[in-house]
């Protein structure tokens, strides 16, 4: 990451919103209203963008659109798309990846999770790394057994 990281959140409360100015005291943190209509970010903001952070509204489906959203902009396909869920609200986890989340960290998160979370997306498919099916291999793993018998 630039040694000046550029985080847009989406909707994020203040203890999430706390969490990322620890992980990134040096980064530029931008909060913005998910709600509004439109590109949510101008071409500009795009191509600067390390980080997309999105809080789980009360309408849960509506946090799962700007995701989806988000992933349909321009320029922000491979930016890491992070979401905050709470504790109680495990269970979106697979739909928030299904709709295009990077990952997803259960609230309180620390700021050492949040850094660990930007690197390892960004390091991107590592064969061999287990993940309980929820992300999706970059590339085929060549030494992956299919089973079954030639």
């Amino acid at each position: 990451m630039p040694n000046r990281p550029i985080v847009i959140a989406f909707d994020v409360d203040s203890e999430g919103l706390l969490s990322l100015r620890q992980a990134f005291p040096d980064g530029e943190i931008d909060v913005i209203d998910g709600t509004r209509r439109g590109p949510l970010l101008s071409d500009q903001d795009v191509a600067a963008v390390d980080l997309l952070v999105l809080g789980v509204r009360d309408q849960v489906m509506d946090t799962l659109e700007l995701c989806r959203s988000l992933r349909c902009q321009a320029g922000l396909e491979h930016t890491p798309l992070l979401v905050l869920v709470q504790p109680a609200q495990e269970g979106l986890v697979r739909a928030a990846l299904a709709a295009g989340a990077s990952s997803c960290l259960v609230l309180p998160v620390h700021a050492k999770e949040l850094v660990s979370i930007v690197n390892r997306v960004r390091a991107g498919n590592q064969p061999g790394r287990h993940t309980l099916d929820l992300h999706h291999a970059q590339s085929e793993d060549q030494w992956r057994d299919h089973g079954g018998e030639a």
